[in-house]
């Protein structure tokens, strides 16, 4: 048994009895789209064999090194220093707290200002669509400038942004951008490795949504953006 306890695997049965039977009531609904040759049933199950890989290399995991291993990443992340990294770097003092504020606002800035200076206009489709991009240019500015000065309130902003902007741009054109972000708050500044990890995730998200799961992502309604995102689909489908 390794290093197995009772514990390990009675959470490993609980998981795999879980997929067991999640697979099983997915036949309840288990019929085909005219759309999408793999049926209604694919992307659930795609996730509940993702789930059961999981849990049996948790188990694998645990025969092998046991608790060890665990034991000592937390101790390590408990005696890792962060908080006074923490001190150091003026993360505790009111300005850093209304910087990582101000960056969280951001985002909700793009869902509001377009909309209400639209209103005032009393501006019509189109020309709301260059408002939005003008106030993106604006706030993106904006954003990359205080994310030099805070890049932990950068990190937790950047996904809000993503999420807010993917109405009007669309995945296919905006993806790129928010890997290579991700990699540059989090330390990567080499551009050749950048572009490299960027190619590489990019392609495995389309392959798997667009050609494979043939999961709907947002196009955009913004051109050229939205011309950019359904020739994408054309193309994978």
């Amino acid at each position: 048994m390794g290093n197995l306890r009772t514990g390990h695997l009675v959470e490993g049965a609980i998981w795999l009895s879980l997929c067991l039977f999640l697979y099983a009531y997915s036949f309840e609904f288990d019929q085909g789209i005219e759309i999408y040759k793999f049926g209604a049933t694919a992307w659930p199950r795609t996730i509940i064999l993702l789930m059961a890989i999981a849990a049996i290399g948790q188990l694998y995991h645990h025969w092998k090194y046991g608790d060890e291993i665990s034991s000592n990443i937390i101790n390590a992340a408990n005696d890792d220093g962060s908080e006074e990294a923490a001190h150091e770097a003026h993360h505790e003092s009111l300005r850093w707290y209304l910087s990582t504020f101000a960056l969280l606002v951001i985002p909700f800035a793009y869902m509001r200002i377009p909309d209400w200076i639209a209103g005032w206009l009393e501006a019509d489709g189109s020309t709301l669509h260059v408002l939005r991009m003008v106030i993106a240019v604006i706030l993106i500015g904006l954003f990359i400038t205080q994310m030099k000065r805070n890049m932990v309130g950068a990190i937790l902003a950047l996904p809000l942004f993503f999420a807010v902007m993917l109405e009007d741009i669309g995945f296919y054109s905006l993806a790129p951008f928010f890997i290579v972000g991700v990699m540059f708050l989090f330390g990567e500044t080499r551009p050749k490795p950048m572009a490299a990890i960027m190619g590489l995730i990019y392609g495995l998200l389309l392959l798997l949504f667009v050609k494979i799961l043939f999961v709907g992502l947002p196009i955009g309604n913004i051109r050229p953006f939205y011309d950019f995102g359904s020739w994408v689909v054309t193309v994978l489908q």
